[in-house]
């Protein structure tokens, strides 16, 4: 697992976004999309990028949103692996968008 300040945390338009707080996974699903080559990983997939000022990211984007919008996560690793026990940043975006009325879309393994 490495640690990244990201630059951004929501991808899309038009009402539904995307919010992926994680890159990478442990889980090893044969069946995963996110592995292809498309989504040009830099590290190995098993070597989980976490986007460590998510919550920070979160906040300020959403200021800045005149509508309010659908937020998914998930779709390119689990939001909620071994390590958001300790981390809880998707636990921590959740609060920040549940409390100023957005939508959310939690996708998981459990």
């Amino acid at each position: 697992m490495h640690f990244i300040d990201a630059k951004g945390i929501l991808t899309g338009s038009g009402g539904y976004y995307g919010m992926n707080i994680y890159r990478g996974c442990t889980h090893g699903c044969i069946y995963c999309d996110s592995r292809s080559r498309c989504y040009q990983f830099t590290h190995p997939f098993e070597d989980i990028e976490v986007k460590q000022n998510a919550p920070e990211l979160l906040e300020k984007v959403l200021k800045s949103k005149r509508k309010k919008c659908m937020i998914g996560t998930g779709a390119m690793s689990d939001p909620y692996m071994h390590c958001e026990e300790n981390l809880s940043l998707t636990g921590r975006c959740l609060e920040i968008y549940s409390g100023k009325w957005f939508w959310g879309c939690n996708s998981d393994k459990i």
